[in-house]
């Protein structure tokens, strides 16, 4: 299948070229191979909007006229589809840069900037930003949510992101994160709990807890307090694992649950009016408390995929769950804070 991409700032093109083996193909049909998720109906609109085009190259004789979604293609013809910039939700691109150098790019995200295009984010995303801005690839070794903050690794080649690729499958990366609970959690406590994706939530990416013998994958994460203020704590967290939400889903069962989480946080109707773009009930929103889950990814420790070198990353706790936290009065039995 060969297929080139083009990006800039403003725009998205992607041009597929049409092979031997599909002579005669519709255009509709030609694309729903390769845009899956799309239902044909959202394909016929796009071809009508314009956003399609078709290239006819192989000879003067030869032309295409408008495209619809009958028109058949034959070898050699380029289909060329066109995202345009439009409006997208405005995000924080102040990130601050740990570490670089020709291999790799350390930042410490801020919350809510998505990392890679998914959803209403496209152009308003780390990777596309990057890509356009410094006018190359850069390689996403691990993802973070997009309303999780902290430290994330980047590459600037594929072997790179290869190798460490490897090291966080190996699991000899070592990952810290901070979190804002509600209750006060014992002083340690460890969750294993083998997650999977939830079959019966109409949240496409929720996970839930379930036994290994029913599919689910092993999820090991430690957890250790660190200081009370009324009735929430802030922990450490440990994963062990690298599961989808595995952190969030870990303290929900537990009884923990992380200020301001939409997806664990809420009963599924609120969370499901969140994740349809529809603004939530005042009651929810009273729940939450933050605008954002109070999750922080502060140490990552891994080994430099060129020089081997031991390399280790920290981002000071943020400053909006220091104003939260902060603002809470301090419990007599509390311990002293290292983060403050």
């Amino acid at each position: 299948m060969n297929i080139t991409r083009s990006l800039t700032s403003h725009s998205y093109l992607v041009t597929h070229s049409v092979g031997l083996h599909q002579n005669g193909i519709r255009l509709d049909t030609f694309l729903k191979q390769r845009y899956r998720k799309r239902s044909r109906e959202q394909l016929k609109q796009a071809i009508g909007r314009g956003v399609v085009s078709v290239r006819r190259n192989q000879g003067p004789h030869l032309t295409f006229g408008k495209p619809k979604p009958s028109s058949h293609l034959i070898p050699g013809d380029e289909v060329l589809v066109l995202t345009e910039r439009q409006p997208e939700p405005q995000v924080r691109f102040d990130y601050k840069i740990l570490y670089e150098d020709e291999f790799l790019f350390v930042i410490n995200k801020p919350p809510s900037l998505p990392v890679h295009p998914a959803g209403r984010y496209f152009f308003n995303t780390l990777l596309v930003h990057l890509k356009t801005r410094e006018k190359r690839e850069y390689y996403l070794v691990h993802r973070i949510d997009k309303e999780t903050s902290g430290v994330l690794v980047l590459t600037k080649n594929k072997k790179a992101c290869s190798e460490i690729t490897r090291q966080f499958a190996e699991r000899t990366t070592q990952k810290h994160y901070l979190a804002l609970v509600r209750g006060i959690c014992p002083e340690t406590f460890t969750i294993d709990l083998a997650l999977k994706r939830a079959t019966r939530s109409l949240i496409e990416l929720k996970m839930v807890p379930t036994p290994e013998s029913e599919g689910g994958q092993a999820a090991l994460t430690a957890f250790r307090k660190l200081e009370v203020r009324g009735s929430y704590s802030l922990i450490e967290c440990f994963p062990k694992t690298g599961r989808q939400h595995q952190i969030r889903v870990h303290l929900e069962a537990a009884g923990f649950p992380i200020v301001g989480d939409k997806l664990y946080g809420l009963p599924e109707e609120e969370a499901l009016r969140f994740y349809d773009r529809r603004l939530l009930t005042p009651e929810a929103l009273a729940k939450l408390i933050l605008p954002r889950h109070a999750l922080h990814a502060s140490f990552l420790g891994l080994i430099h995929p060129i020089t081997g070198q031991s390399m280790e990353f920290t981002a000071p706790f943020p400053q909006d769950l220091k104003e939260f936290f902060y603002g809470i009065p301090k419990n007599k039995d509390t311990k002293i804070n290292l983060f403050k």
